[in-house]
């Protein structure tokens, strides 16, 4: 049944985002009362083993396994939003975490954000810190936002990791790189690394705990706008990143999305062209890959929660102690 605005009582309200509604006519925004979001039956709470994610969920044994797992909220036939350590079929030393989210009533598999290096877990609880202190329940900034490097990176961000006139592999630091004869890459012959050039100016990896974990809104974000984010992972072909973003139609219709860009680079490395031939250096969403959403603002807690678990569990299978975690105030 419709419900009227309570405030000027003139118009029915309309949905923003699931939860959120606002009325057309005085513009004010209520929050719904809050559905009844289960974790599930008693025996699916907390955190569970790998074979319970496997025989539950859509993950395909040909690709990954699963080892253990949280739920953050499940809406029974329709979502179900978990953090999982998995790790590959075909080499189990290959760990990561997902933040995954289910859909339906077999709950087939929706989409995820994979988190492949265990430095990358601290930028992405970081990140997830910081939108959770600084936006409200619709993802509104509660104050001005900084776009400034936090405190710990701001002299990490202005280090050099690739210095053209020394060369030195930022992979192995032992080798000098050799520039191509198309001169499009430097390249190390000792361990692989390249370092893209693009209009001769140097692309690299930019190390995780080198990015400046800053707001930002320049995003290669399709059908949306994009409002404030925050990069957690930048290789010169992947680029992770989590977003507020807004509809075009409605800039009040706010919510959090998990994206990962990737770019083939090949074909820009092979063209004949020296300059311009940037086609291969154009961001595309990673294929096969639907982004989580989270539309309610309070479910970050319960993933930031689920991360430093998995991570706990990720360093001890993998036998070494991981620092603390320190998260800035701004």
């Amino acid at each position: 049944m419709p419900k009227i605005c309570p405030s000027c009582e003139e118009a029915e309200l309309e949905e923003l985002v699931p939860g959120i509604k606002q009325c057309p006519n005085c513009n004010k925004i209520f929050k719904d009362e809050e559905e009844k979001v289960e974790e599930g039956p008693e025996e699916e709470k907390g955190m569970k083993e790998g074979e319970f994610w496997m025989n539950k969920t859509g993950i395909n044994r040909k690709y990954e396994i699963a080892e253990e797992g949280k739920t953050v909220f499940r809406n029974e036939g329709k979502r179900w939003v978990a953090v999982l350590l998995c790790h590959s079929a075909s080499l189990k030393s290959f760990k990561y975490i997902r933040i995954s989210w289910f859909k339906g009533a077999i709950n087939k598999h929706g989409g995820m954000f994979k988190i492949q290096e265990f430095d990358e877990i601290e930028n992405v609880i970081i990140a997830l810190e910081r939108i959770d202190a600084n936006f409200d329940d619709t993802f509104k900034p509660k104050d001005k936002i900084s776009f400034e490097p936090i405190p710990s990176r701001k002299d990490i961000e202005s280090e050099k990791v690739f210095d053209e006139k020394k060369r030195i592999c930022p992979g192995c630091k032992k080798t000098k790189m050799k520039k191509a004869r198309n001169k499009k890459y430097y390249e190390c012959v000792r361990c692989g690394e390249i370092i893209v050039l693009q209009d001769g100016k140097p692309i690299y990896n930019v190390p995780n705990k080198n990015l400046p974990l800053s707001f930002t809104s320049n995003f290669h974000v399709n059908y949306y706008i994009p409002d404030y984010g925050i990069t957690t992972h930048f290789h010169i072909a992947n680029w992770k990143a989590i977003v507020i973003i807004h509809s075009k139609d409605n800039p009040n219709k706010r919510w959090l999305r998990f994206y990962w860009w990737q770019r083939n680079l090949q074909s820009y490395i092979k063209s004949k062209m020296t300059f311009g031939a940037d086609e291969g250096l154009k961001w595309k969403t990673k294929r096969g890959l639907s982004s989580p959403n989270i539309y309610e603002k309070r479910h970050i807690r319960g993933i930031i929660e689920a991360l430093y678990e998995m991570r706990d569990s990720w360093a001890e299978k993998s036998g070494f102690e991981p620092e603390e975690i320190k998260i800035p105030e701004v």
